[in-house]
């Protein structure tokens, strides 16, 4: 008996040591992400001061038109060990053409370990969300974020609060193909993140209706406003200007 405790006693050790160095490798991981570029966000957030107003709490940010009734309710995940901040400034520009944009806050910025962030965004405002009034809701996501989106969207498919979802630099696990949901895909030309693979792949769970836009000479990074990801290709437009064309490209799709 006692040889079989000492046993057990260097099996918990053993274990606890793993558990240990699991935990600090996956600290290491996460804490390694990409930080939002104030210099840019503060660029774009300015053009649109006067007609967008910003508001933020422990669960994300609300960006919202100013002086003008919603089109529509976007709620946008942010990618993979980004800061969600980095796509302030594409919330700015998307809420300027009439959109109320959700951003909410992802743990360790991973979307994965939050799916369900479109709900939890809005618990508690179940009066400013009837204020909004009967329009469209719509999810997006860059990236990781956007498998994500997609994932919680087949979820939530039957009760028909979404009316679509906006797949940045992403794609769906999700089969869409025979649903109501309407999609829209963009991506840069020179995007050298993206799995293409699974990108095409993806293609056969869209509706049919579904529309792809690419972006020339945009890449990966510039949906955010993060700096240039590791591997990612070389840009032949600004980061302004993607997030430009990103914004108006959504607002012509739902339009």
């Amino acid at each position: 008996m006692k040889k079989f405790l000492g046993k057990l006693k260097w099996v918990f050790i053993v274990l606890l040591v793993l558990v240990i160095v699991m935990a600090i490798a996956f600290k290491s991981y996460t804490g390694n992400y990409y930080k939002a570029d104030s210099n840019i966000i503060n660029v774009v957030k300015n053009l649109f001061d006067a007609t967008v107003h910003s508001y933020s709490n422990e669960n994300g940010k609300v960006f919202i038109p100013v002086n003008q009734k919603p089109k529509a309710v976007i709620v946008f995940y942010p990618g993979g060990k980004v800061e969600y901040t980095a796509y302030d400034s594409l919330m700015y520009a998307i809420a300027a053409k009439g959109y109320c944009c959700l951003l909410p806050r992802m743990p360790e910025n991973l979307a994965f370990f939050k799916i369900d962030a479109a709900k939890k965004i809005t618990q508690g405002y179940e009066k400013d969300r009837e204020l909004v009034g009967d329009i469209d809701w719509y999810l997006a996501g860059h990236s990781l974020g956007g498998v994500a989106a997609a994932t919680y969207l087949g979820e939530q498919i039957d009760n028909g609060e979404y009316a679509g979802i906006i797949l940045c630099a992403s794609y769906t696990t999700t089969d869409f193909s025979n649903s109501g949901i309407r999609l829209l895909s963009i991506r840069g030309s020179e995007d050298k993140v993206l799995n293409m693979d699974n990108y095409e792949n993806s293609k056969e769970l869209w509706p049919k209706d579904s529309e792809e836009i690419v972006i020339d000479g945009g890449i990966h990074s510039y949906f955010g406003s993060y700096g240039i990801q590791s591997g990612d290709g070389t840009p032949s437009i600004t980061n302004e200007a993607q997030i430009s064309f990103t914004a108006q490209a959504i607002d012509n799709w739902i339009k």
